[in-house]
Parts: C-alpha cells; structure tokens; sequence
C-alpha cells in the first residue's frame, strides 16, 4: 500500500514508475497476439494496440475484423477514422457487417450524415453502433424528428453535440421532458431551438427540470411565455452556485434584485458570459460613459456585445462622421434638425444595416476611413474615451 501511495503522489514520475515495474510484455501476455499483430498492421502503436486486445475476449478469428474495415473502406472511412472508430468502441470490429453494422451505417445516412459527415460523426462516436437499430436508435431518432422536423440538418446537429441521446431508453427522460416543457407552453420553434441548442435539458430526471422551470418562474417568467425557453436554456447551464455569483456580480454594481431579475427576463443570455466581461462592460457603459443603470435594465443586452469587435468601433465610425458634420436625421415633421443618435440603437444594429447606414452610404471619399476605423484593431484604453466623450450620456 505504500508502494502505491507513493506512486499516486509523484504523478510526474507516476508512468515511468509504472512501466518500470510493470512491464508491457506483463500485459501482453493476457493480449491475443494474433488481434495485437493485426490491429499493429492498421497503424496502431504497440502499447494501444494491447490495450484493445487486452478489451477484447475470446477473439478466435479475424474474419469478422477484416469484413469490418473493409465494409468501413467502402463507405470511405480514411485509415485514421478507423483507427478512432476502433480505439472508442473495440467490439465494432467484431460486430456482423451484413446484419448489424450495414444497416446501421444505411440508417445513418438516411437521417442526414452522408458522405464525410457520416465517417466524422461515426469515428467520433462509434459506440452508438452497438446500441439496437429497433429499440433505440429509430424510436428515439423519431421522436427528435418530430421536434425538429423537416430540417435534417437541425437532427444532424443535435446527434453531433449528444450522441448519448441515441444511448438512452427514451422513455426515461426524453419523452416526459418533452411533455413536461410542451405543458409549460414551450412547443414547435421554441421547443426545436431549445433542443438544438441545450439537448442536455432533455436528458435530466423531471425533479431536475422542474427545478430549472420553478427558478425561471421565480424569477418573473410566465408558462406560455416565448422567453422561458431562453430562460431554461440559460438556468440549466449554470449551477446553482454560479448563478448566484453572477446575481452578487450585479448586485455590486448597484444594481437592486428587482433589476436584476428584469435584466435577466430581458436578456437570459446574459448570464451565461464570463464574470470578468459583464464587469469590464458594466464599468465601461456606467462609468466611462456615463449611461445610468437604469438605461442599462432597460437594454442589458448591450452587455452581451463584444466591447473592443462591436461596441468601440461603431462609436469611433459615429465620431467621425460627427466630426465631419455628416449624420443629419431625415426630415422630421417638416423641419430638419441635428441630433445625435443613441448608442444603444447604433450598437444594437446588424452589421450589414450599420455598414449600409454608416459606411456605405457616405461615398467612397469617406468610405476607406470609416472602414479603417471600424475593421482596424480598436484599442480600448487608446480610443474608447475619446468614443466615450462625443455620445449622449442616457
């Protein structure tokens, strides 16, 4: 026991100890050397082609193997994703080709991973080849399909991300989360987007997913409501701890729980970025700026822009073109007037509607400047008071 003990504790030395008093040919001498010479011919070391053999048992013949790669070729797997297709989940190559693996493979394609996206997602995940055809894969495949159906590309992607979703009986947490998020009013698109984008929600007990629903609801949001969706998303990525981190992140800015609570039902995102971003972003718009908190309760999806990419660029391109005497509002009742624009609705843009409205659309003689100053490096503590200084405080 102290041999070990001491082993664990020196974990820099902790292999070479381990090699050195036990031997690879220890190991080998439980391997079959037939599979290891032969899984050694496909490309892999020594060391990890014993350890598949060591998973293997009762290998006594390599015909089984040797159908599979070849049925593996045939579907343009490329030596390496064959060999991670291997390392993953050993038994692939034992499995019968004509009456599990193929059908598996034509299975795969026919619900939109053909060509490389096929040979990528397998060789990533080829334990799923080993969970039944009949009682997993099309059950649960139907039921994702008619969340996110028509759109293959949305089940494809979903499959990619959580490939454990193929592993599980359905019964025991996709089907009840389904239903359970259905009668909270989250249905069609929303239901669809928040599978695409947080399928882990569907994959915890209904305590767990109860829990995320009481919080949003704790919170302000209504059942029926399109933002619960967005709410849940958010909730189920954080732990319990992190949230509340992030709650006492705003409550040291000044921000009161009520507020909170707004920002939050106005912008779930939100509390998703990291803790050093909302706090460079918040002092940025309350301080440098000038914006009142209360601007920000209203718009806190500001607080999600990048500051140096999006935020400090489009003030520079606006000072500018102040400078310049160029940004005149149309006509407004008749009557043409000056007036500065406001930072949220600028910063809040598409970039296809800001280059069309405060870069394009002022002619090439302007253009390159406008462009060099919003595409250039913007350095925040070189030109982000100067932005700061020419813009309405709100």
């Amino acid at each position: 026991m102290h041999f070990l003990s001491s082993l664990v504790s020196n974990s820099r030395n902790f292999r070479r100890r381990w090699n050195r008093a036990f031997p690879l040919h220890h190991f080998s001498s439980f391997s079959n050397p037939v599979l290891v010479e032969f899984l050694r011919e496909r490309g892999f070391q020594k060391p990890q082609a014993i350890a598949i053999a060591m998973r293997c048992h009762n290998v006594k013949s390599l015909e089984r193997p040797r159908s599979v790669i070849q049925l593996l070729k045939s579907f343009n797997f490329s030596d390496t994703q064959i060999q991670n297709s291997i390392r993953v989940h050993p038994q692939i190559m034992f499995y019968n080709t004509e009456k599990n693996l193929e059908p598996k493979l034509r299975f795969f394609e026919e619900i939109g991973f053909s060509g490389s996206d096929l040979c990528k997602f397998l060789s990533q995940n080829s334990s799923v080849i080993g969970v039944s055809l009949v009682k997993k894969l099309i059950p649960t495949v139907e039921i994702l399909k008619s969340v996110v159906a028509p759109k293959d590309e949305d089940l494809t992607v979903i499959l990619s991300r959580c490939s454990w979703l193929l592993k599980r009986n359905p019964n025991l947490y996709l089907i009840p989360n389904i239903s359970y998020l259905k009668a909270c009013g989250i249905v069609g698109s929303q239901l669809a987007s928040l599978l695409i984008r947080q399928p882990r929600i569907f994959n915890v007990s209904e305590e767990k997913l109860r829990g995320y629903v009481s919080r949003a609801l704790e919170l302000g949001f209504s059942l029926n409501s399109g933002m619960l969706a967005h709410a849940l998303h958010s909730l189920s990525s954080l732990s319990k701890t992190t949230f509340d981190r992030k709650f006492k992140l705003f409550v040291a800015n000044g921000f009161s729980k009520e507020e909170i609570s707004k920002i939050i039902r106005r912008c779930p995102s939100l509390i998703r970025c990291a803790d050093d971003k909302l706090t460079v972003r918040m002092e940025f718009y309350m301080k440098r700026m000038g914006i009142e908190r209360e601007a920000l309760v209203k718009r806190p999806c500001l607080l999600v822009y990048n500051l140096e990419k999006r935020v400090i660029p489009r003030l520079k391109v606006l000072q500018i073109l102040r400078e310049k005497g160029l940004l005149l509002e149309e006509e407004e009742n008749k009557k043409k007037k000056k007036k500065r624009k406001k930072t949220f609705e600028i910063v809040e843009m598409t970039e296809e509607a800001f280059l069309e409205k405060y870069v394009v659309r002022f002619g090439d003689e302007n253009a390159e400047e406008l462009s060099i100053a919003y595409k250039g490096h913007i350095s925040m503590n070189d030109d982000a008071d100067s932005c700061c200084s020419s813009h309405d405080k709100l």
